[in-house]
């Protein structure tokens, strides 16, 4: 069992034992589940077209090798634009690559969405300059745990989790129970570098009703119903 996670992390076979499927591409997985709502086909090309502009643009804020790719990206972009989700948690700011496809999508949905994102480094506060309802939680100290569960049990039901900050075995696999238990009924839990620990497997096969994995150029994306 891998405690901390590591370089190697686990293999894509341990993987596949525990998801429903294993994707190439956003479209391939919306055409195969039907829980997801078929109008985020309709938004992947502009999600791409939105990647390019905002990883040109985007100021680099801390370092750029945690910044999010291009899958990731367009399944948060055009999933909230489908979905019309209201609430959504993020973990892991970095440069602000999936904030921004987020929070373009609230802004364009105009429903008054609302993102809370949860990093450790303060400069991160400056990766979203938008006018959206974008909400940041700088966690401090040894009591991160404590914090962000006070925070995200302050909130209403939650759409979308996104986890994409300490891929750690310990840490992944306390905030996706955290998220689990704060997600609504027919809430998604959605996780990058889920290949770095042991804890979205686990989970996969005894808490998840479905989940599935995108291949993502260099890394595996997680995507669970509750």
């Amino acid at each position: 069992m891998l405690v901390y996670g590591d370089r190697d992390g686990v293999s894509s076979n341990f993987l596949q034992k525990s998801t429903n499927g294993v994707f190439l591409s956003i479209e391939q997985l919306v055409r195969f589940e039907k829980e997801f709502p078929s109008e985020i086909i309709d938004y992947i090309e502009k999600g791409k077209d939105l990647f390019h502009t905002v990883s040109k643009t985007q100021s680099s804020i801390t370092n750029t090798r945690w910044n999010a790719e291009e899958q990731l990206f367009i399944l948060l972009y055009s999933l909230i634009k489908a979905s019309n989700s209201k609430l959504i948690i993020e973990t892991g700011v970095a440069n602000g690559i999936t904030t921004n496809a987020i929070m373009k999508a609230l802004e364009e949905s105009g429903a008054g969405g609302e993102l809370h994102s949860f990093d450790v480094l303060p400069e991160t506060n400056k990766a979203y300059l938008g006018e959206g309802n974008w909400n940041f939680h700088l966690l401090k100290g040894k009591s991160v745990h404590n914090q962000i569960k006070l925070v995200v049990n302050s909130l209403p039901k939650v759409d979308i989790w996104v986890h994409d900050s300490n891929h750690g075995y310990r840490w992944q696999k306390f905030e996706y129970l955290l998220a689990l238990s704060v997600l609504n009924q027919n809430g998604i839990l959605i996780s990058d570098d889920i290949d770095a620990s042991s804890a979205w497997g686990e989970l996969a096969k005894t808490h998840f009703r479905k989940s599935y994995i995108i291949f993502d150029s260099r890394k595996f994306i997680g995507i669970a119903f509750k």
